[in-house]
């Protein structure tokens, strides 16, 4: 969930440098964060809480530096425990990213034996395991891999030696890249943040060390230090843009990407598609597997998958996927969707799939992920960075890559393509500017509210689901999604005089029995929000939107993106970075 970014090479303004390039991973999401910039003589550590804004201040030029975003899990959002962290001599620095499981033990260890803690934090362990096993007279290479052998957990380290001027980096499943260019090595925990500095990527595999210097990156087999030469692939990120434009933040400018990805995907996306549906053709059980909005889009898949192929495709979360695993094996195929391809849960699932003998697929926005490196086949989104912590633009591709894959299967791609066009000029109809004035009100009419509910039924319930999920997260109200049959077991009981409720009405055969839903919603005191493309008197608000036939889930996710922002706005909140959230949650 945290971002690293380190450099070691030709004197530079490092410190600009390294703060440069933690601003490109604000979109981890981050409550703290901090830098070191070295020379031979001096370690100069600035930390900082809350967002890097503006940040200026003068370093000095220097030929290595290494800064990191902290997203709290051991100790609060505090100065001292923002990263980096050194050891008792000032001589070692550490940034971390993951849990350290045996972190207590490790701990009390390290006091009895007299070194001095500045932090709560498990990463400050590291710096004084390292300066313990230099004190032996181990090289930094090997000091750093003793002490990462030591630690219990999903992990990446980055280790300033000041002395030697040079990094070591080492990882278990949370992701780090070293970057290779003419001026300079560089790390990080995304490929991303490598833009301007490396000409070539390595990806960091498990059980393998870097040392980083200003003469080039060594690679080391971590347990034996027998020297390495991984394979380098050109970094393709170096061209993408990131920047807003004329957009006043990135949620807004991903929504209206929308239709731009979904056209990518008709044009791009047919022959890695075709592979995937091969492979679920083939298989006698079918299971998708996500998180969060990933999570949603894999229930939809299961709706269309039944509809359009008459098959029984399951979702598990992939949080409870070891709970439930016992049931694959060769003849099964999972499909992990995920927008990061880095997310510790979906990787967990995807390990113990593998384990079980399962043939592995994933539907995934970033080519360079973790994920995609994993499994056998993979359809990319094309969606292109999401900045914002919400996952907008991925959510709708997902939609669309697994209705492709379903028609796929059934060998009508011409259909396919039609359905997902079709979905296209909806959302463009969304995004009108008008129709979205009319969202705003509606928003700003509920923005004070305790409670908000959205209900649907068959493949719309995820549609409730992602919505309640997109106006949670960033406005902040609680918001639930249910399958509108659900309302009498329950759900009803929370109405009161006013209470929002959102109502996905289609023009297909769930409408009649959703509608059925919302009026008892209303006979009991709600403000009903009707979705569809045709009004009903069971709405005190309607929201237009173009029916799109079995492609409508698409379209129908967009006022909910958009809800959430404009209630956001109107109670004050920053879309992009809302509180408590993380956009690669690389930690269980």
């Amino acid at each position: 969930m945290c971002g690293v970014f380190g450099y070691v090479g030709q004197s530079t303004d490092v410190g600009d440098a390294v703060v440069t390039a933690l601003k490109t991973l604000e979109y981890r999401g981050y409550d703290s964060w901090g830098i070191a910039v070295s020379t031979p003589d001096r370690l100069i550590i600035d930390k900082s809480v809350g967002r890097i804004n503006g940040h200026h201040r003068a370093y000095p030029e220097g030929c290595i530096g290494f800064g990191h975003t902290r997203w709290a899990t051991h100790g609060g959002a505090t100065r001292a425990n923002a990263h980096p962290h050194r050891d008792c001599s000032g001589s070692i620095a550490v940034v971390h990213n993951g849990i350290i499981e045996n972190h207590t033990a490790l701990r009390a260890a390290l006091i009895a034996r007299g070194h001095q803690f500045t932090s709560e934090t498990d990463s400050e362990i590291v710096a004084h395991l390292v300066e313990e096993q230099l004190a032996t007279g181990e090289s930094f290479a090997s000091a750093v891999a003793d002490s990462f052998d030591r630690l219990h957990g999903y992990n990446a380290i980055v280790v300033m030696d000041r002395v030697g001027q040079q990094l070591a980096a080492t990882k278990c499943v949370s992701p780090l890249v070293i970057g290779q260019g003419a001026l300079a090595s560089t790390i990080a925990s995304d490929s991303i943040a490598l833009r301007g500095h490396a000409d070539q990527l390595v990806f960091l595999e498990d059980h393998h060390l870097a040392v980083l210097t200003k003469n080039g990156t060594d690679f080391y087999e971590r347990s034996t230090m027998k020297p390495l030469s991984p394979c380098a692939i050109p970094n393709n990120n170096r061209q993408e843009s990131i920047e807003l434009g004329d957009y006043p933040d990135f949620l807004s400018k991903e929504v209206s990407e929308q239709p731009g990805t979904l056209r990518r995907l008709i044009d791009e996306a047919h022959q890695e598609i075709t592979e995937l549906a091969v492979k679920l053709r083939a298989a006698k059980r079918v299971v998708l597997v996500g998180s969060g909005t990933a999570g949603n889009a894999a229930i939809a898949g299961t709706y269309v998958f039944s509809q359009l192929c008459r098959r029984d495709v399951s979702f598990f979360p992939a949080s409870e996927f070891r709970y439930r695993s016992a049931i694959l094996d060769s003849e099964s195929l999972v499909i992990a969707l995920s927008q990061s391809g880095e997310t510790v849960d979906v990787l967990d699932a995807m390990t113990d799939a593998r384990a079980r003998g399962s043939q592995l697929a994933a539907i995934v926005n970033s080519p360079n992920s973790t994920l995609n490196r994993f499994v056998e086949t993979s359809v990319m989104l094309r969606a292109g960075v999401e900045q914002c912590v919400l996952a907008t633009k991925s959510y709708t591709a997902m939609l669309a890559v697994l209705l492709l894959t379903a028609y796929e299967v059934r060998e009508e791609w011409d259909r396919g393509a039609a359905a997902v066009g079709r979905a296209t000029e909806a959302v463009e109809h969304v995004l009108d500017r008008e129709r979205q004035a009319h969202m705003f009100q509606i928003a700003r009419d509920f923005a004070d509210a305790g409670n908000l509910f959205v209900i649907g039924r068959g493949v719309h319930y995820a549609s409730a689901l992602e919505a309640a999920l997109k106006i949670k997260e960033v406005s902040y109200i609680h918001a639930e999604g249910f399958a509108a049959g659900e309302l009498k077991h329950g759900v009803i009981a929370l109405i009161e005089p006013g209470t929002p409720c959102l109502v996905f009405a289609p023009q297909d055969g769930t409408r009649t029995d959703v509608l059925t839903g919302a009026s008892e919603l209303r006979s009991r005191g709600a403000k009903i929000i009707g979705v569809g493309s045709v009004d009903d008197e069971a709405f005190n608000e309607f929201i237009y939107i173009q029916d799109a036939g079995v492609a409508t889930p698409i379209v129908e996710a967009v006022p909910g993106q958009l809800l959430g922002y404009a209630a956001a706005l109107a109670r004050g909140n920053d879309p992009d970075r809302p509180r408590n959230l993380a956009k690669s949650v690389t930690v269980k």
